[in-house]
């Protein structure tokens, strides 16, 4: 079962682990396509055709996102985030934190940033505190 899908009851460490191995994986994934995504904002018109291609496929950047946000609405459902608890705000945070990470890491140099072990259970503990 992936880290997106719901676990039947992950309790509250079953979920705040499956936000660090969320945080983790797309740390690695951001800092690996740092570099093309550069290129492809460096040329209008293939980043154009790069979003026409993916979006023909039904893919892009959002899937992950909307994923999370899924995952998190349900667990919203079952009653095990706080019932204030905004599922797409919380997605966005723990992603947009592993997407930052990625551009200092590119644009600063590994010495700015966090060790991504440390990095990505860190940034899921404090989102996690924010929703449970």
């Amino acid at each position: 079962m992936s880290a997106l899908q719901a676990d039947p009851d992950p309790g509250e460490q079953g979920l705040e682990e499956a936000l660090a191995d969320i945080a983790r994986h797309a740390s690695l994934f951001y800092a690996d396509a740092m570099p093309m995504a550069a290129s492809l904002f460096a040329e209008p018109a293939l980043l154009i055709r790069h979003r026409e291609g993916v979006q023909k496929i039904g893919c892009g950047p959002h899937v992950v996102l909307d994923a999370l946000a899924g995952r998190l609405r349900r667990e919203l459902a079952v009653g095990r985030l706080r019932p204030d608890a905004d599922p797409a705000a919380a997605a966005a945070l723990l992603l947009g934190a592993c997407f930052q990470r990625a551009f200092f890491l590119h644009f600063s140099g590994a010495q700015v940033v966090q060790p991504v072990e440390e990095f990505a259970p860190a940034v899921a503990g404090t989102v996690w505190a924010a929703i449970r």
